[in-house]
């Protein structure tokens, strides 16, 4: 098993793990699949030092993603909260693994200069809620029926988790 920063190759396998989330209509507002050529300029706005996107490999195959996304496009003001989005291919769910990539965002935040985190996953989506409660995010927010996924309205959960600083060292 290894994390590691997400290489263009990887773009194939990141977006039939997003791909296949679509049908489930639990974790994604996008209705139908997309491309890989449509995420080249979504793929090219993270930057490790800042705003990673990290792949998961467990045998040599990528198992799942996450990243971090500047909060309300990039705005200076907000530039310590960052948004997070994980996605899991189906084979891989229910096995720790969405823990163990959360729990390795948590530990970086310090390093990429992120003091909040924000989670936003639909109401109905029990295993999002479960995952990011369970490491200490709190709901800060349900925006009601603002999607509809085949005909049914559902809303939004924006839960939020506190990341403390790293101390400076002495003369930085």
């Amino acid at each position: 098993m290894n994390i590691r920063d997400a290489q263009e190759f990887d773009l194939p396998a990141i977006v039939a793990i997003y791909n296949a989330a679509i049908p489930t209509r639990i974790s994604t507002a996008d209705l139908e699949p997309i491309t890989v050529e449509s995420r080249r300029a979504w793929f090219h706005q993270y930057n490790p030092q800042k705003r990673p996107l990290w792949v998961l490999e467990i045998d040599q195959k990528i198992a799942a993603w996450i990243n971090l996304t500047s909060f309300y496009s990039g705005r200076p003001a907000y530039s310590a909260t960052a948004e997070i989005s994980i996605y899991i291919a189906p084979q891989y769910q229910r096995q720790g693994y969405g823990k163990l990539l959360v729990k390795h965002v948590i530990e970086a935040c310090p390093r990429l200069g992120v003091t909040t985190l924000l989670a936003m996953y639909f109401d109905h989506n029990m295993g999002s809620r479960q995952l990011f409660e369970s490491l200490g995010f709190q709901s800060a927010g349900h925006l009601s029926e603002i999607a509809v996924l085949d005909g049914q309205q559902r809303g939004l959960i924006i839960a939020i988790r506190r990341v403390e600083p790293t101390p400076l060292s002495i003369g930085e």
